[in-house]
């Protein structure tokens, strides 16, 4: 974490006399909306632009176009690095809680309605301890209170069609929060998958934040219309979005449809980046004369408005971030790995996982399995399947029943 950091000029471009073109940003925070076709060129400059002043901005890149451009410039990460993370309450937890709450709704386009459901599966999550997860959500609405029928069959339906999410490491968010840093959303399975994830993430460094009470890093978010969008059923809170819009760190919106786009963030988007195709779709711009290739910067505070040919940032790619071990075992999941392996002598590590990733996340089975194996609770032995070639199989020992007693009492 970070303390506050003074104000800053990001150098963009050239203005009409050849003098640099720069925006200034930094508490209280400012948020910057960059629209238009060349949204995607726009925001890699803003992003380069950014970390060559130090300011080590963190990127949720939805259209995968910054992890494909600037990977090579900044740490990259698949956002399945970090989902695990994600899902983890953060104290205070039922602070948390609601924010992810309203990130489910966002996400889903829920009505006020399901909202409240959401709300009340979230406060019973918070007092239990548990995952913010598809899974644990699912199970736990029928045990909301005050809320039956129709709203509740229906809802649980929309959630468990999103129960298959695969988490490839355990990172932590702290060093997600250090900056410079890239998470990639475009591979998500379906795009609902990689909008519920971004909107959880918000979530989380918006709590994380609030705990500390330290600044967080300037915040880029590509595609921004797929998860603060312009909803013809206002009838929601977007708790997330408020709150996102009140915190004093910078937070750039970049959408290639600004139509789609929440008029929230419209009306507090004070500081604009728009290429020749959003300014031309505006009122009031018939009578404006622009030069092919050059860039539209409004402050709409001051009134100024200036016209800017953009700086050139290179194309630079490289490896994303290796995964890490996982670090943390839930007691859960090490139950049922266990049971798993004594109900089923031919289990293998990875049939395990398959049997199991309905009801948890693939990585925190993967890592059950790995502390298991080391402390001898389980081996692995060649058995003969008949037929055919001997596989190896997961064994219970001696240790790994005695553990499986204890759990189950």
């Amino acid at each position: 974490m970070r303390p506050l950091v003074s104000r800053q000029s990001l150098w963009v471009g050239y203005g009409g006399t050849a003098k640099r073109a720069t925006i200034d940003i930094g508490p209280p925070g400012n948020k910057v909306l960059v629209q238009g076709a060349k949204s995607t060129e726009l925001a890699r400059l803003a992003a380069s632009a950014a970390m060559e002043t130090g300011l080590r901005p963190v990127m949720f890149d939805l259209d995968g176009s910054l992890a494909s451009s600037l990977s090579g410039r900044f740490r990259t990460y698949d956002y399945r690095s970090f989902l695990y993370d994600a899902f983890r309450l953060e104290a205070p937890e039922s602070w948390h809680s609601q924010l992810a709450a309203a990130a489910y709704t966002l996400a889903l386009d829920l009505s006020s309605e399901e909202e409240a459901i959401i709300d009340s599966a979230m406060q019973k999550v918070s007092s239990d301890g548990a995952l913010l997860s598809p899974v644990t959500i699912r199970d736990v609405m029928g045990q909301v209170e005050g809320f039956r029928g129709f709203y509740v069959d229906k809802l649980s339906g929309r959630i468990g069609s999103l129960r298959l999410f695969d988490a490839a490491d355990d990172q932590s968010f702290g060093a997600l929060l250090e900056g410079d840093v890239i998470i990639d959303f475009h591979r998500a399975p379906y795009p609902l998958a990689g909008e519920l994830s971004a909107c959880l993430f918000v979530a989380k460094v918006l709590a994380m934040s609030q705990v500390s009470g330290t600044e967080l890093p300037p915040l880029f978010i590509t595609e921004a219309h797929r998860i603060f969008r312009a909803n013809p059923r206002p009838d929601h809170s977007n708790r997330l979005l408020t709150t996102l819009m009140g915190v004093s760190s910078s937070v750039a919106f970049s959408t290639n449809q600004p139509s789609a786009l929440a008029p929230s963030v419209l009306a507090s988007c004070h500081l604009r980046l728009s290429s020749i195709d959003a300014v031309s779709s505006q009122k009031g711009s018939e009578g404006l004369r622009f030069i092919r290739g050059t860039v539209l910067l409004d402050d709409l505070r001051s009134g100024e408005r200036s016209w800017f040919f953009p700086r050139r940032i290179g194309h630079k790619t490289g490896e994303y971030s290796q995964a890490k071990p996982s670090s943390y075992v839930n007691p859960e999941v090490t139950r049922e790995v266990l049971e798993h392996a004594e109900a089923f002598p031919l289990s293998t590590p990875e049939s395990i996982v398959q049997f199991l990733t309905g009801e948890f996340l693939p990585a925190d089975i993967r890592a059950a399995q790995a502390t298991l194996l080391a402390r001898k609770c389980l081996i692995l032995e060649p058995k003969d399947t008949g037929s055919g070639p001997k596989v190896f199989c997961l064994t219970l020992t001696e240790d790994g029943r005695k553990l499986l007693q204890e759990l189950r009492s």
